[in-house]
Parts: structure tokens; C-alpha cells; sequence
């Protein structure tokens, strides 16, 4: 997800028909993950949207879980960064993350597409962000947010009742 210092109509809570051709000051693009087993979502903001900063996103999530779990999914799309030579060889590094590839053009396979909705709605639209790390803080606020309302949603109630049988 991308999001902008300032943008055009979309971005403000009253259409207006914009003049003139916007330059884009400010921009941030927010990778995150949603674990669904414990219903929290992890997110980091990277200034650029390439190989090298992914890499350094799974290195991350990697690190979020303890050793002991023997393999973490990571459902992605079909994006040029989650696909290249690049993000092959460090993948290799790591043994116990599987990325899954969702079919072309089947976004509401991945479960964070709802939350990215919720971001963008709740954090992102209708703002008026000075620079990047207003966003950054922006999307880190409503990510805190998040997962201190849903630690103990109905979906993670339900899987702890599943792993327990």
C-alpha cells in the first residue's frame, strides 16, 4: 500500500475538481502482514518499493516468531519485488518461510486486503500528512491500535478452540 503526502481529490472530504497536475512531495509505501492465528497485523514503511526493502521486511516478520515454529506462510500477489532473481536467493536463507502466491487478480484470497481497506479508510484518506513520517506514524497508530481491539476476536477464539481439539 502506498500512501501520499497529499494527493487530489481523492484525499480530501470534499471533491474538488483538481486544476492542475499534482507533484507527489511525500510518499511511503507500508508492507505489512496479518497473523491470523492471534489476529494482529505487523507493518513497517519503507520510502521505496523495491527488492532490498522487502528482503528486509521478511527479515522482520522472521524475527517476530520464536524459533520453535517450523514454517510461516506469507501469502503475497504477484508483485515484480515479491517475484525477483533478488528475493529468490535471500529467500533461500530462509528455510522456514514459504511464500504463497495468490492467482493473478484474486486479491480477496489474502486475508490482509480487508485490513488494508480499514487502514486506508480509517488512517490514510481524508489526511493531510506534512511528510513521511506523519504517515508512518499515522499507519504505526492505527496498526497499534488494531491489535490492542482484536487480540481476542471471535477468529482467534475459534482457532485456539481448533488447536486445542
Amino acid at each position: 500500500m502506498s500512501a501520499k503526502t497529499y494527493g487530489g481529490s481523492s484525499w480530501s472530504s470534499v471533491q474538488s475538481k483538481v486544476e492542475h497536475d499534482q507533484k507527489v512531495k511525500g510518499l511511503l509505501n507500508v508492507f505489512g502482514v496479518y497473523d491470523y492465528t492471534n489476529d494482529r497485523m505487523y507493518t513497517h514503511c519503507y520510502k521505496q518499493k523495491k527488492s532490498s526493502q522487502f528482503i528486509d521486511f521478511i527479515n522482520k516478520v522472521d524475527s517476530l516468531y520464536d524459533p520453535s515454529i517450523k514454517q510461516v506462510f506469507i501469502v503475497l500477489d504477484n508483485a515484480s519485488i515479491h517475484r525477483s532473481k533478488k528475493t529468490r536467493e535471500a529467500m533461500k536463507k530462509h528455510s522456514r518461510i514459504v511464500l504463497v502466491f495468490l492467482p493473478t487478480k484474486a486479491p480477496e484470497l489474502n486475508l490482509i486486503e480487508v485490513r488494508w481497506m480499514w487502514i486506508q479508510r480509517m488512517a490514510i484518506n481524508n489526511s493531510i500528512f506534512e511528510n513521511e513520517s506523519d504517515i508512518g506514524k499515522a499507519v504505526s497508530d492505527w496498526t497499534k491500535n488494531y491489535n490492542e481491539t482484536h487480540s481476542n476476536t471471535t477468529s482467534h477464539i475459534l482457532h485456539n478452540i481448533l488447536i486445542s481439539l
